[in-house]
């Protein structure tokens, strides 16, 4: 079969995707990626034929729209910024997504963009999947935000959320389908994907949201955790790669706590005070960031560049992140607890996720203190990460199960 994968956003929104697309290449089908521009060439180093698909998400990243009117306390300048966001690179995106989808059977995305390409697979008559990397549509049994809140309060705000969603995107959607000459479409999105059938592949595990395969039913089929196998991944991080470095220092004395944003620009004041603040309670850090930290201290170890989540936070005991679902998978697998220092999007949830589950606590990151840390060496806290690692679904098994809703998906449109 011919399978086509176009991935929006940063690393953390291609990685779980390029396990499936390696193992799909693996199984003999005709695999092709489009990533971000500044994720195109270390994603090409495994082999996937990979193109660009629109401009450099780290530029997005980084810009005033993120950093600043995506948190403004004006719901006009948020709406505005929404719109903004996800018309980004999209005349670009649009056309590699119609030139992918005319040499294909199937369209597979993460969650960024999967609208317009839904349009395109549709006007192409080809498959679709969506691949979820956390919980997006309207839910009672999980909180859109870091506190427990009612199941009927949780449904309004799910519902809102969608709505808004679905105001800042169809005007795009209305010229897109008419562009490609497809008739309009006036239902939601959410609604049109379920009214149609097409399946959303929640690959995260069911194990930190029990209640959700219920509410959701069948057509949202959760598979686990997708992450690339050790070959993959070191071709992803290759010329980069400081994860010997870090695991050198992680055993060269008592296991050391991992403190790292990801793809978030975490200010220096605030990254310094998780760092002294782990420090004084007597514990060894490693710190994931390209900032000049104003710390001198032998327990601590800087490192930049690229550095193998699998392969390090085993060998440490806990850590501090951003919350995203590829850096909590991998502390989950790893056994450790964790404090999460939220920015926005999906990452309370996690922090969410992983307080119910008694594996760890969050705040967002510019309120976070040293009580939120503390829980890091909480015997209790421990003992809870290493139950909940051991009920997670194996890494192959999410991998088999995605590639077979796709495979199938791309049989049923033949």
């Amino acid at each position: 079969m011919r399978i086509a994968f176009a991935l929006h956003g940063s690393r953390g929104d291609v990685q779980p995707a390029a396990a499936v697309a390696a193992e799909l290449v693996r199984r003999g089908h005709s695999v092709r990626l489009a990533v971000a521009a500044d994720l195109v060439e270390p994603f090409a180093r495994t082999a996937i034929p990979t193109t660009e698909l629109c401009p450099s998400t780290a530029d997005l990243l980084a810009s005033p729209l993120i950093r600043n009117d995506l948190k403004s306390l004006n719901p006009r300048t948020r709406f505005r910024a929404l719109r903004e966001v996800s018309a980004y690179g999209v005349d670009q995106s649009e056309r590699v997504m119609a030139e992918l989808a005319d040499d294909a059977d199937v369209l597979v995305t993460g969650l960024l963009a999967q609208d317009r390409a839904a349009t395109v697979a549709e006007s192409r008559g080809i498959a679709f999947v969506p691949l979820h990397y956390c919980p997006v549509r309207v839910s009672g049994s999980v909180s859109p935000t870091y506190r427990t809140v009612p199941r009927a309060a949780s449904r309004m705000v799910w519902t809102l959320a969608d709505r808004i969603m679905w105001l800042s995107t169809r005007g795009a959607d209305r010229r897109l389908r008419a562009r490609l000459g497809l008739p309009p479409d006036r239902r939601p999105f959410s609604r049109r994907l379920r009214e149609n059938g097409i399946p959303e592949v929640q690959v995260y595990d069911p194990a930190l949201f029990s209640d959700l395969p219920h509410e959701w039913g069948p057509q949202r089929p959760f598979v686990g955790f997708l992450c690339p196998d050790k070959e993959i991944r070191a071709a992803i991080n290759d010329g980069l790669d400081r994860t010997d470095a870090a695991i050198g220092f992680a055993c060269s004395g008592p296991p050391p706590v991992y403190v790292g944003f990801g793809s978030m620009r975490a200010p220096r004041d605030r990254m310094e005070f998780v760092v002294t603040t782990l420090l004084d309670h007597g514990l060894r850090v490693i710190a994931h960031t390209d900032l000049d930290l104003l710390v001198a201290d032998s327990r601590l170890f800087r490192v930049s560049g690229t550095v193998d989540h699998e392969a390090l936070l085993r060998h440490c005991r806990a850590a501090v992140h951003h919350g995203g679902a590829g850096t909590t998978g991998s502390v989950l697998r790893a056994g450790i607890p964790s404090t999460v220092g939220w920015f926005s999007a999906d990452q309370p949830i996690w922090a969410a996720a992983l307080r119910r589950c008694g594996a760890g606590t969050g705040n967002r990151l510019s309120r976070m203190t040293a009580a939120d840390l503390s829980a890091l060496t909480d015997p209790g806290v421990q003992a809870a990460a290493r139950r909940i690692s051991e009920r997670l679904l194996p890494l192959n098994h999410a991998v088999d199960a995605a590639c077979e809703i796709i495979t199938n998906a791309a049989a049923s449109m033949a």
